[in-house]
């Protein structure tokens, strides 16, 4: 096994983790999103609140350091992300670049919002609740492809 596959199966594991905790966070953060005065939310729904948007941001971004390191096995070039996007929508692991772009600019937005805006942010987190199916249906292909490639999961 070479020291590449070796990483890949350790970022694997690492993102199957995140992937847990970010489950956990999700059900948390579910039933906080009915409409609501989201002044009047209480310190235990803003830290799950907080904890789901980390949480989000850190999966999102731990699927694409393994989705590079695929394709640095795969010895495409890695120099620009958008380059290993483009691969793995050619293996069918991400459904489009711009959907992961969408999903990229959606947690850069909400990590900028003022909490002032409380009908904003809580539209923020209702389209990041809708958007982290895809981010697991997207970590479960990719670590098909590498199962079936690699012999690693």
């Amino acid at each position: 096994m070479s020291e590449q596959i070796k990483l890949i199966r350790i970022k694997l594991e690492h993102v199957s983790r995140m992937h847990d905790y970010l489950q956990y966070s999700l059900s948390q953060v579910e039933p906080i999103l009915v409409p609501r005065d989201w002044a009047a939310l209480s310190p235990d729904q803003h830290e799950s609140l907080a904890a789901f948007r980390v949480r989000f941001s850190e999966f999102q971004e731990h699927l694409g350091k393994t989705m590079r390191s695929v394709a640095i096995e795969e010895e495409q070039d890695v120099d620009r992300f958008g380059t290993v996007l483009a691969f793995m929508e050619r293996l069918k692991v991400i459904d489009s670049v711009e959907h992961w772009k969408l999903i990229r600019e959606l947690r850069n937005a909400v990590n900028h919002e003022s909490e002032d805006d409380g009908a904003r942010l809580a539209e923020f987190f209702a389209l990041m609740v809708g958007e982290t199916p895809a981010l697991f249906e997207w970590c479960a292909r990719l670590n098909a492809h590498c199962i079936s490639t690699y012999g690693v999961a």
